[in-house]
């Protein structure tokens, strides 16, 4: 009897039929529109989240001030403030650093702070005064401008920023020193001739209103008699070292 021979075997694999990728596509998809609605429905839960919160969470917040007073000094009635300057002040710092008598750079550090500054000026009526009419013209050598210290810094409008060299790690540090010694800065500017030239004929013309008001109403003759009022400051000279010859601050009708 001849034996049955064995089917032959075969060497190629089958390949997946169309119903397969049809199902892999499938399936696929529907993991797509499973995280698309699950992300959708994460975000309505958030909203709806928050606006139950609105009638259940509520937010209180308080500050805190302590007080402790150093020092208290009387003006004694002898200060009148003639004028206000607003401004933005601008105070960089460079601290740059070398090796070896200044033959290698190790780099720069850069800090700055911009605020608002409030300035303040006054005369102090205890200094030397002298008022003459000449011809209708009441004039007045007034005494000194002087900034009352200190000034006043807006907080709230600051702006600092601090940058280091490629070889110095310290801007951080460079920044707190200025920002330690902004007021003590601030201070210094407030003298400075800039400032004071700025807010001279307001303060000039503050100084006749008051002179209008206060110290002519003392005088033993009729205010009828003077038309207008010139106010000089102390560093108002003309080259020959005399007082200059300013017209009128204030016409007095």
């Amino acid at each position: 009897m001849a034996e049955d021979t064995p089917p032959p075997i075969p060497t190629d694999s089958p390949r997946p039929s169309g119903c397969g990728r049809l199902l892999v596509l499938a399936l696929l998809g529907s993991l797509l529109i499973t995280g698309i609605v699950t992300w959708k429905f994460m975000d309505l839960v958030k909203d709806g989240l928050a606006w139950m919160s609105q009638g259940l969470v509520t937010q209180d917040i308080n500050e805190t001030f302590r007080q402790s007073v150093t020092r208290i000094v009387s003006t004694n009635g002898d200060i009148l403030e003639v004028a206000t300057l607003e401004t933005d002040e601008t105070v960089t710092k460079y601290d740059v650093k070398t090796l070896f008598n200044q033959t290698v750079y190790l780099g720069t550090t850069v800090s700055e702070i911009r605020t608002p500054v409030v300035y303040r000026y006054h005369i102090q009526l205890s200094d030397g005064w002298n008022l003459r009419v000449e011809n209708g013209q009441c004039i007045v050598n007034a005494p000194a401008l002087r900034p009352s210290q200190p000034p006043a810094i807006r907080t709230d409008r600051m702006e600092k920023k601090s940058e280091s060299g490629w070889l110095r790690f310290n801007a951080a540090e460079s920044l707190a020193t200025l920002e330690k010694n902004l007021t003590p800065t601030l201070e210094k500017r407030a003298g400075n001739r800039s400032h004071l030239n700025l807010i001279r004929e307001p303060a000039r013309k503050s100084v006749a209103e008051f002179v209008k008001k206060w110290l002519l109403t003392q005088r033993a003759g009729p205010l009828e008699e003077i038309q207008s009022i010139t106010v000089i400051f102390p560093d108002e000279v003309a080259p020959s070292g005399q007082p200059r010859t300013l017209p009128p601050t204030l016409q007095v009708p």
